[in-house]
């Protein structure tokens, strides 16, 4: 039996509680990410409160539906494999091991729907052993380590995920453990409240407790490190460790090593028990966050103490099976709508997969495959001005992918291409926002990249200039999009777990473009940042400056006009200085500008890049002065500042995140001093997986920026009068972001649309026409 209709998924950890629709064909819907009620949220509430308000959470989440609803529950517990009995879970309610009948409770608040549960690692397994490359494997393990940690094994001949007499498997952060930090051994609680488990250590918590005693006992090294210095500055934990192991701190390596010590000897003597095991996967916040750093460390334990024998004959043999998963590659809520699609299917409505359940198959290449007179709506530029319009829609080719975008935003950069600012050619635009993969082409081999999955398109390829998309490439204010082939081989396809929440998706690639900017800037170590350009990546650039700068910084905004600076003057996030660019002077506002390091962000149109970097070198005169050309440059741009110098050159030195660092030119100006410039066009991936994280987190800090929301079609009818209008008033409002949801547009609207030219082309030939024979009887007569 199949579910009716889409099945609500859900995925419940220490930390958060995520839901979503999700079906095979059309992947997840958009992802609701709420507070979890948890012991480690709330560590003095009463575990039985802390089970009702989760109770009541998991109840709310799921619709009403005439025909009854299904949901697949991905829970973070240790729990009856067979029955969906909680035992217990550190992260949601501490030392507590009174069972918990879950689906008993649960249904008997809603009846209406048939309740499909398994523990979060066993979900996010069978996601991750259902990519097509897996399945010749014999067995998988999969270990989770975020805010708690624990592992499945499936054996895929048979699709059986073994248990004991409990219906438990896998629950490895509770074994006993040992770590060591500055040469002493170290000692401490697990979440359930017993100590020297691999949790102590290795788990979220865990970890950050590793980082508060080695602060205490290597005080000096603790602060000399780059670790210690970015927390110092205010930084948050977990990015403050990346980017200090990305920068090769020492300290940071000897934090991380030590915490991985115990999931190593973990994965040790699994391997040495069982030999079959042909791949183990580590996944969860920590595992996933740190990547290749992660990787690198628990590879190193291996390395340096593996296998009896097999790790002199032949080491590859176990460090070849281990992989981090990257983000998305492990989805407990895809993996709890397996369950529950397959759970229906063989056991029909009402109960729960058993320990012999096998995997349910991943939605193949040709889910929703596009029929071969398929069309779909796009908006299409035709002069200066767009039209809602039917387009052909392509099937992929060979390593290609066809998408569905569902938010596009809409940049600086689209308007002046529809002014005659620019001449790129796209006549589709849009290189924002994020869309589904609905189609796989042959020869795709990411496992990541499958239908239903969420992406963002990087749209700037660093090697190939023939993939701009949105310039070059036809961009997301369609339907339906194909990505080439260039573009998936370039890695330009990113996955994302979790998706910001509504319209936040058309702010991933500004942002990503700030946070390359800020990073660029911080080797200045700039006390002031001065941002010239009041729109999105002007706004974007005063909200992030503090957190991606690495340190306090006066900020100081230029505005264009008086309808700006009253915007931001109300706008809950704003710089601390606002200042219209006809006021702004040397040594203004408040002496901050014409003394100590001040790093400048030009975040204007193509035209007012040149004009906006004299004003700013002008205010600047006495301070030590670094400049990025995030605004647009027209080919050649020279400037009275640096004789000679072609910035539009000096800009293009960095492209689509490379090389790294970016090349900062030092630059002397005409009355001798020295500024560093530096520009860039496109940024690298991690840029936008940065930021997507970050709209994610903190969503309200730029919820605000997103003024403006419509439709494919109100899209078509907004860009033409900006188009033909330089004002930035929309419906009577300031428009900083313009958000296009382009699936909330129906074939029929394109139609009327179509039959509403057609009429008008019609009528103005019939006019013509009357025009014509009036002047030839003029002439007769």
């Amino acid at each position: 039996m199949s579910a009716p209709g889409p099945i609500t998924v859900l995925d419940v950890g220490g930390t958060h509680v995520r839901s979503a629709a999700w079906s095979p064909g059309d992947g997840l819907g958009d992802t609701l990410n709420q507070p979890s009620p948890s012991r480690l949220r709330h560590p003095d509430t009463p575990v039985a409160e802390l089970r009702e308000r989760l109770l009541a959470t998991l109840s709310a989440a799921v619709p009403r539906t005439p025909g009854g609803s299904v949901a697949g529950v991905s829970f973070g517990a240790a729990l009856d494999h067979r029955s969906g009995t909680v035992y217990g879970s550190a992260p949601l309610f501490g030392d507590e091991t009174t069972p918990l009948d879950l689906r008993g409770e649960l249904t008997t608040r809603r009846p209406d729907v048939r309740w499909h549960i398994v523990n979060d690692v066993t979900a996010a397994l069978l996601h991750f052993v259902s990519a097509p490359h897996r399945r010749a494997h014999r067995k998988v393990l999969l270990m989770t380590i975020s805010s708690g940690i624990a592992c499945r094994t499936v054996d895929l001949r048979s699709g059986a995920i073994a248990t004991d007499g409990c219906g438990l498997q896998g629950e490895v952060g509770h074994l006993p453990a040992s770590a060591r930090l500055a040469g002493e051994p170290v000692e401490l609680l697990c979440d359930c409240g017993r100590p020297g488990h691999v949790s102590s250590y290795a788990s979220g918590p865990g970890l950050r407790r590793m980082a508060d005693v080695l602060r205490e006992r290597a005080p000096g090294r603790w602060e000399r490190s780059h670790l210690g210095r970015a927390m110092a500055d205010g930084a948050d934990f977990e990015p403050a460790l990346r980017a200090a192991l990305g920068a090769g701190d020492a300290l940071a390596s000897e934090l991380l090593d030590a915490a991985t010590a115990p999931v190593a000897d973990v994965l040790r003597s699994a391997l040495c028990l069982d030999p079959e095991l042909d791949e183990l996967a580590l996944t969860g916040g920590v595992a996933s966050g740190l990547g290749a750093y992660y990787e690198a460390s628990v590879l190193g334990h291996l390395r340096r103490e593996g296998l009896y024998l097999t790790g002199e004959r032949a080491p590859e043999w176990a460090t070849d099976r281990i992989t981090v998963c990257a983000p998305g590659e492990a989805n407990g809520l895809i993996g709890a709508g397996l369950a529950a699609l397959d759970a229906e299917r063989l056991s029909g409505p009402g109960t729960g997969p058993g320990p012999d359940a096998a995997p349910a198959p991943a939605p193949g290449p040709c889910a929703a495959a596009s029929a071969p007179d398929a069309t779909h709506p796009a908006v299409v530029r035709e002069g200066d001005a767009t039209h809602l319009r039917l387009r052909p829609t392509p099937a992929p080719g060979p390593g290609e992918l066809g998408v569905a975008p569902l938010v596009a935003g809409v940049c600086g950069t689209d308007l002046q291409i529809l002014r005659g600012l620019r001449d790129d050619g796209a006549p589709v635009l849009g290189h924002e926002g994020v869309a589904r993969i609905v189609e796989v082409g042959p020869g795709v081999t990411d496992p990541r990249l499958v239908p239903g999955a969420h992406v963002v398109v990087n749209p700037t390829h660093p090697s190939d200039p023939s993939f701009l998309l949105g310039h070059n490439v036809d961009g997301m204010l369609q339907a339906r999009m194909l990505v080439p082939e260039s573009a998936v081989r370039g890695g330009l396809v990113l996955p994302l777990e979790q998706v910001p929440e509504g319209n936040l998706p058309a702010l991933i690639e500004p942002l990503a473009v700030v946070r390359y900017a800020l990073l660029a800037l911080r080797r200045h170590d700039p006390d002031t940042l001065l941002v010239v350009g009041d729109g999105t990546v002007g706004h974007l650039a005063v909200r992030a400056a503090r957190q991606w700068l690495g340190r306090p910084v006066r900020t100081v905004h230029v505005h264009h006009t008086p309808a700006g600076l009253d915007w931001s003057g109300r706008a809950p996030h704003r710089a601390d200085h606002r200042v219209l660019r006809d006021g702004l002077e040397a040594g203004t506002p408040a002496g901050t500008l014409d003394r100590g390091r001040v790093a400048v962000l030009i975040a204007t149109p193509a035209p007012a890049t040149l004009p906006s970097l004299d004003l700013a070198l002008a205010a600047t005169k006495g301070a030590e002065v670094a400049v990025d050309l995030v605004g647009g440059l027209r080919r050649p741009a020279f400037s009275a500042w640096f004789p000679g110098i072609d910035l539009a050159e000096v800009r293009a030195a960095n492209c689509g995140g490379t090389p790294e660092p970016p090349v900062v030119a030092r630059l002397a100006t005409a009355d001798g001093r020295t500024v560093s410039v530096l520009g860039h066009r496109g940024v690298a991936n991690e840029h936008l997986e940065y930021a997507a994280a970050e709209l994610c987190r903190d969503p309200e800090r730029y919820r605000d920026l997103v003024t403006h929301e419509t439709d494919l079609a109100g899209a078509a009818a907004i860009l033409t009068a900006l188009a033909r209008d330089e004002g930035r008033i929309v419906d009577g409002r300031r428009l900083v972001k313009l958000a296009v949801r382009t699936e909330a547009v129906r074939t029929e609207a394109v139609r009327t649309e179509a039959v509403r030219t057609e009429a008008v082309r019609t009528e103005a030939v019939r006019t013509e026409a009357v025009r014509t024979e009036a002047v030839r009887t003029e002439a007769s007569s």
